[in-house]
Formats: structure tokens, sequence, C-alpha cells
């Protein structure tokens, strides 16, 4: 089964915490306590053997391992294993509606998240200002994502017509697809694939479903289908010239229509206008290549158009784009009244730590008089006496 479009839900693995130890146990000096590990990130991977998603199953779950604690004597936890998930080449990769990745090149890779931070242990927290920490940081808990992945084909020609345009009889000419073939509207329902057989190096051909007015609005499988031309090189129109309902002349005019409204940079994208069924006229059309593929009529002389146009294009319309990172250290302030509620990565930084209660509690208001929520808070007016609210922790702002 063809499968171009999945849902996954990701998660990174946690961060381990660090550790609290001390190699003169007595006195709590000489800070002896290991980092935790960082957790494992969250990777995508072009592999150019795949030829769509149907090795994932949609709305699946998964997650990629947590890093370990740390511990006394300087025992820093291990790092946990990244998720790897395997894409074929053309998948793009979305959260929250936002493309991040347009995936194409073999072996590249996607970093959708690093993995959870690790939590230092008190050696590494160790400094002038403190030199004896009686606490440790937390790492940094699991965070997920909702995925969407779409795959578009991955061709060198695609066939565009309107339904029962003779579409998968042209590619089991050309090539040696099994496409099925029907004689009603819709016969295809899936991508058929095939390789030209008269080349001398391999040019992967592609019949798409029907085409019909409206696509682009998502008509029938219209968007679907204009999906798949986004990595192709070559757009074969092939018309058909015993429609009733529109002329050769309008077919052409929808599939220019239905492309640009789909997206403009498809127009940039070669096209070679086929009429096919010419055994079933009196007259040709001169401005376009005229075939019969189910007698096979001057289907050499289509073949050479598209070995000439394949030669002369070296690059797709698309290339590798990769947002360059997820925002990690994000907070929301959240106003009511006299109380702010603070959230995001920048707070768990400030307030994840562990160990002797006086010591943690100086080290976040450390912390929170040095980071950049406090400027947010004073944009919004914080005054005296108002309430911070820092996950579980709430206290009286004083200047």
């Amino acid at each position: 089964m063809f499968v171009d479009h999945i849902n996954l839900t990701v998660s990174t693995g946690s961060g381990g915490s660090g550790s609290i130890s001390f190699k003169n146990t007595q006195s709590k000096t000489s800070p002896s306590g290991g980092s935790g590990g960082s957790g494992g990130g969250i990777k995508f991977v072009v592999n150019n053997t795949l030829s769509d998603l149907s090795h994932i199953m949609t709305e699946s779950s998964f997650k990629a391992s947590n890093g370990g604690d740390g511990n006394k004597n300087f025992q820093n936890g291990k790092d946990g294993e990244d998720l790897i998930i395997e894409v074929p080449q053309g998948t793009q990769i979305k959260v929250n509606e936002q493309t991040l990745a347009d995936m194409h090149k073999d072996k590249s890779e996607f970093i959708l998240d690093k993995g959870g931070k690790a939590g230092a242990g008190n050696f590494a927290l160790a400094s002038n200002r403190v030199p004896n920490p009686e606490f440790a940081e937390r790492g940094q808990k699991r965070k997920s994502y909702k995925v969407n992945l779409t795959y578009s084909i991955y061709s060198d020609v695609v066939i565009l017509g309107m339904p029962n345009a003779g579409k998968s009889t042209l590619i089991t000419k050309l090539t040696n697809s099994n496409a099925k073939i029907g004689a009603y509207e819709f016969t295809t329902t899936t991508p058929n694939l095939g390789v030209i057989n008269e080349s001398n190096y391999p040019i992967k051909i592609c019949d798409l479903p029907g085409l019909i007015q409206g696509a682009s609005e998502g008509v029938g499988l219209g968007k679907k289908i204009l999906n798949h031309i986004r990595n192709t090189k070559i757009v074969v129109y092939l018309l058909d010239p015993t429609r009733k309902d529109k002329s050769v002349d309008e077919q052409l005019k929808i599939l220019d229509y239905e492309l640009e409204k789909f997206d403009k940079n498809y127009l940039k994208i070669q096209k070679i206008i086929v009429l096919n069924k010419i055994d079933t006229q009196s007259s040709n059309y001169e401005k376009f290549i005229n075939i019969s593929a189910k007698n096979s009529l001057n289907l050499e002389t289509l073949v050479t158009e598209i070995i000439n146009c394949c030669k002369n294009i070296n690059e797709r319309l698309y290339s590798d784009f990769q947002k360059i990172s997820l925002e990690n250290y994000s907070y929301e302030i959240h106003k009511e009244g006299r109380e702010f509620k603070c959230s995001g990565e920048v707070v768990s930084q400030i307030v994840g730590l562990s160990g002797n209660s006086d010591a943690v509690n100086q080290e976040i208001f450390y912390r929170f008089e040095n980071s950049k929520l406090l400027d947010g808070l004073k944009s919004k007016d914080i005054k005296n006496g108002d309430i911070v609210k820092l996950e579980n922790l709430e206290f009286e702002y004083h200047e």
C-alpha cells in the first residue's frame, strides 16, 4: 500500500539529573557529584532506497532514550540514544503546520531536537560564588512533538491529465509498470511508477490519478495529486480529444490553472504537451506531440523528447531546506491581576534544582535575578508586592 502522509508523536529523552556528593562528607567540601547524561534527540535521516512512508505506521509514538543520572565520585551519567527515523527523498517535516525541513539529499539529516539537557552535578556547579554547592540540577524533562510527514514522489517525469485520458495505458507501454486499466473515471487512485524502457539510463516516470477542475482547492484527490509534482523534473500533459464536456484547449487551461493555483513555482517545471487517442481522430494537432498509447503510435517520438529534456535538466524545483532549530529557551508570562504565572524552558532552568532547601532557594533567586525572565516581567509592569509563580515556587516580587 502506497503511503504519502503520516502523523507521528515523537519524544526526546529526558536529561539525567546531576548528583550531590563531597569528598569530605563531614565538612561538605570538595564537591564530587557527577553530571547527568543528555537525553536522546530526535533525528530524521534520508534513505533513498525508500519509495514511500509505508515502513512507518501512522499515529505511532516513538521515544528516544533517557540520559543516565550522575553519581558520586565524579561519575557522569550515560547519554541517551537518539531516536532515528528514516524517510525517503522528498519528505517534508511539519510541526504545528510549520514546515521545518524538506529532505532531498541521500543520508542528509534533520535534528528536530537534540534531547533533554543534562543536569549538572555539584562538581560542575562549583564556582567562586558557591565553591561547595549543596545542590545539583535536575535533567530537562522529555519533550514531545506532533509531527506530520508528507512525501512527494521523487520522479523524473510525471504524467498528468484529466480522468480517463489514458495515463495508465501510456505508462504500461513506456515502462515495466503493471498499472491497472479500466474504462471509467478515476481509474488510478494511487500513483503508478516505472522506468522508461528505451532509455540508456534510468528515467523514473510516474502516472498520477486524474486531475479535475478545483483540484487545487481540494476537489477529488486534488491536493494529494498536486503535491506529487513538486519533486519531478518534467510534467507530461496528456490530453484527451474524445471528451465531449471539455475540449483539448479547455483541458490544457484547467491543468495549467490548477498547477499554478496550487504552487506558482510549478510554472518553472518543463512541460511536454501530448495529445492521446489520435487513432480516434481524423486530424492531428500540429502544436502537440500526437500519440495513441493504446496502439503504440508515435511513442518513440515522445520518448525521444523526454530523454532530451531530462539530459538538459540537472536540478529539481526544490532542494534541501532545514529550519536551524526550534526555540528551546523560550518563556511565557500569564498575568492575572497582580499575579504573574511564568512557564517555559527558561523557568525550568531556573527552578530545576535539587538538594539542600536553603541552598536551592538561594540559587533559584540568583538565577531568577540574572535571567531574561526578569526583563519580561518588567516589560509587563510588575510592581513590588506582586506575586510571581515559577512552576511550584511562589514568592512576592521586590526590586
